[in-house]
């Protein structure tokens, strides 16, 4: 496989989102049953991982009370993305 083809894929996997046949399950399911919720979660990865100019202070609290409590931030930001940035749920998904 060369860089080119893996290039090629990616483009590919971006333009045209197979929410039926997905790479990720939790963030399909977002994608077809909570449409906004699903823009909000990647405008805020994309802030925090690629440098994207949105900041949500909502969400980007519910991260540092999870990091108050001894959560690394990845895994809170993974944990509250995966329950729809509900703070409890993610919470108690961590905990147990």
């Amino acid at each position: 496989m060369t860089l080119r083809t893996v290039l090629l894929s990616l483009q590919a996997l971006l333009s045209a989102a197979e929410p039926d046949d997905p790479q990720d399950a939790v963030v399909a399911k977002q994608y077809k049953e909570h449409p906004e919720m699903f823009r909000q979660t990647a405008k805020h990865w994309t802030s925090a991982y690629a440098g994207g100019p949105c900041k949500m202070p909502e969400l980007d609290e519910k991260i540092r009370r999870l990091t108050d409590m001894g959560v690394e931030e990845h895994q809170a930001r993974v944990a509250l993305s995966t329950f729809d940035w509900d703070l409890e749920r993610a919470t108690e998904q961590i905990f147990s």
